[in-house]
C-alpha cells in the first residue's frame, strides 16, 4: 500500500503547475512550472538546491523576481557556471524568461538555493515553495525530495 501511495504522490507532483495572468479564457499569459525537486539531505546539512523547469508560453517577457519557502531561512536564485576553469556560484537578483523560452534549472546551472534549512530533507517529503513573477505574480509549487540521484534515480 505504501508503494502505491508513493507512486500516486509522485504522479501528482510531476504534473506541471500552470499560472495564468489574465481574465477568463485569455491564456496568452501562461507559465508552466514543471518537476520541482531537491535531493535528500543529511541531518547536519544546512543547504540544498531546488531544480525545476519554467516554460513561458506567453507572448511577452516574464521575470522571476523572488522565491520563498518556510522551510529555509534564506532562499535565492543562483547560477553555477565555469569561469576560467573554476566553477562559481553567483546570486541572481532577477531572472528574465523570454517569450516561448523553456528554462531548465539543473545541476551545474540555474538553481534555487535554500540555506539555513529548518529541518533535514527526507526522501519522499514534499514542501511548498512560492515563485514570484513580475506579471504572473505568486505561483506555489510543491517540491519533491528525491534520493541522491535526483529525479532520474
Amino acid at each position: 500500500m505504501r508503494l502505491f501511495l508513493s507512486a500516486l504522490l509522485f504522479c501528482l507532483l510531476t504534473l506541471p503547475t500552470v499560472a495564468h495572468d489574465g481574465d477568463g479564457d485569455d491564456h496568452k499569459h501562461t507559465l508552466i512550472i514543471d518537476q520541482p525537486w531537491v535531493r535528500t539531505t543529511g541531518n547536519r546539512t544546512i543547504s540544498a538546491a531546488v531544480y525545476l523547469k519554467i516554460d513561458n508560453q506567453s507572448g511577452f517577457l516574464e521575470t522571476l523576481t523572488s522565491v520563498d519557502t518556510e522551510l529555509a531561512g534564506n532562499v535565492q536564485i543562483h547560477r553555477s557556471q565555469e569561469v576560467d576553469g573554476i566553477m562559481q556560484m553567483r546570486h541572481v537578483e532577477e531572472l528574465p524568461v523570454a517569450p516561448d523560452e523553456k528554462l531548465t534549472f539543473e545541476p551545474g546551472g540555474y538553481h534555487i538555493m535554500l540555506t539555513r534549512l529548518k529541518k533535514p530533507l527526507k526522501e519522499g517529503d514534499v514542501f511548498p515553495m512560492t515563485l514570484t513573477f513580475d506579471k504572473a505574480g505568486d505561483v506555489t509549487v510543491y517540491v519533491l525530495v528525491t534520493g541522491i540521484a535526483g529525479l532520474q534515480g
